[in-house]
């Protein structure tokens, strides 16, 4: 075969190998060139259907062709990139590994996970016969907390002329009074902590709704109904761009960065911090990362970089906020709330743009809020993820807790 080494030699050299491509280590040839697995997956797609790779909006001549963790912005350079460094389908290594030698089927078969449909864990469990009894969370002293809140109305009046610069003033408020306090290293997240960042969560993100003359202006059960479904999205975008904050200050590096009580900032090592899920269920945390994935490569803290780059200002990160949450909460329900949502979605986007084009005068912002709309369009990625993998989870018992108010943890 041309241009390929063979398997023994390539395996060997592997270890120090970098990608041609985006830099990142390698693992041996493939289609001709030192090549990630990524890279290599990523040529075979594009090379087979080049009619789906737009065009570069730089013409060929993107500035920042891969950042930081090996991801491109670009998929046209990308692949002209990968015809740069020599990859050709013509190099394509038959026979490399030795599954591929032993079998000689039309297709590869499908792994017991795959087929079944279930996780490692959960593979020879039979819905009928799991019976595991359960330890009730009880929500309704939190839920009393969200609704006095919403009677109190806002604890600090603001005076911004719109709905996005009161909550961009609100969210202000929040960092200055975490900036005032220590910074909190966690050696251990368990129950405790787990049940007091989520109510910490719940309750900020309810104060922080409440600066939306709109939403105010709701019923009670509907407000609640709303941020049942919405304070886990507010949370997500909320610590990522913390996180972000602090990279960008060296408050923490590759850590994540999450807020905990009043004043405090808490920081958590994901390489050497000790996670406890003995309390939600009889499984392994090895098993459990099948549904609980806390690693320093989980797919959100990847996000990181990107909110670095893009160092959103409180209005764009309040507007980001906003819409993730209320397109969330109008994809999951019908009816009245999912017109609610609609309606808050499109005024934002107006308040957005007067903001671009008053107070930064910059009419030509298409850059920014595509980027801001791709971040948002990520999380949403991994929550419908998540929803999947919980429907398995409830499906097999694998927590032994349950909820008096369930919905609020639907997709987390």
């Amino acid at each position: 075969m041309p241009n390929s080494d063979s398997p023994s030699s390539s395996q060997d050299e592997s270890g120090d190998l970098t990608c041609s491509v985006c830099d990142q280590p390698a693992k041996g040839k493939h289609f001709g060139a030192i090549a990630c697995r990524a890279c290599a997956a990523f040529y075979r797609r594009a090379d087979a259907c080049k009619t789906n790779v737009k065009a570069c909006k730089k013409g060929g001549n993107c500035q920042s062709l891969v950042n930081n963790n090996g991801w491109f912005d670009c998929k046209y350079c990308r692949l002209q990139k990968c015809y740069q460094v020599g990859m050709n389908t013509t190099n394509f290594q038959f026979d490399r590994d030795p599954i591929s030698t032993k079998f000689k089927g039309s297709e590869v078969p499908k792994s017991m996970e795959c087929f079944l449909g279930r996780p490692h864990c959960v593979i020879f469990v039979k819905p009928e016969k799991v019976q595991v009894k359960k330890d009730l969370i009880d929500c309704n002293d939190l839920m009393k907390k969200a609704t006095k809140i919403f009677v109190e109305g806002c604890e600090t009046p603001l005076h911004g002329k719109t709905n996005l610069l009161k909550l961009a003033e609100a969210l202000q408020n929040l960092e200055k009074a975490h900036n005032s306090g220590p910074v909190k290293l966690v050696t251990k997240y368990g129950k405790e902590e787990v049940l007091s960042f989520f109510e910490q969560d719940f309750l900020k993100a309810t104060a922080w709704f409440n600066y939306y003359n709109e939403f105010t202006e709701l019923e009670t059960e509907t407000k609640l109904e709303m941020m049942q479904a919405m304070w886990h999205v507010w949370s997500r975008l909320y610590k990522l761009a913390t996180a972000a904050n602090g990279k960008r200050r060296k408050v923490c590096e590759d850590q994540l960065l999450l807020i905990s009580h009043e004043s405090e900032y808490t920081v958590m090592d994901l390489t050497k911090i000790e996670f406890d899920y003995s309390w939600c269920t009889k499984y392994s945390n090895e098993q459990m990362q099948h549904f609980i994935d806390n690693t320093e490569n989980s797919f959100l803290y990847k996000l990181v970089n990107y909110m670095v780059d893009l160092k959103p200002s409180d209005a764009e990160l309040s507007f980001m906020i906003c819409q993730a949450c209320f397109h969330y909460a109008g994809q999951r329900f019908n009816g009245k709330i999912a017109e609610i949502c609609e309606k808050f979605e499109k005024k934002l986007a107006d308040e957005l743009h007067d903001f671009y084009v008053d107070e930064w005068r910059m009419p030509n912002y298409s850059g920014r809020l595509s980027l801001m709309l791709r971040i948002n369009n990520w999380i949403k990625e991994d929550i419908w993820k998540c929803r999947q993998k919980q429907e398995i989870a409830e499906l097999f018992d694998v927590y032994c807790i349950e909820y008096s108010h369930p919905e609020i943890f639907k997709d987390i």
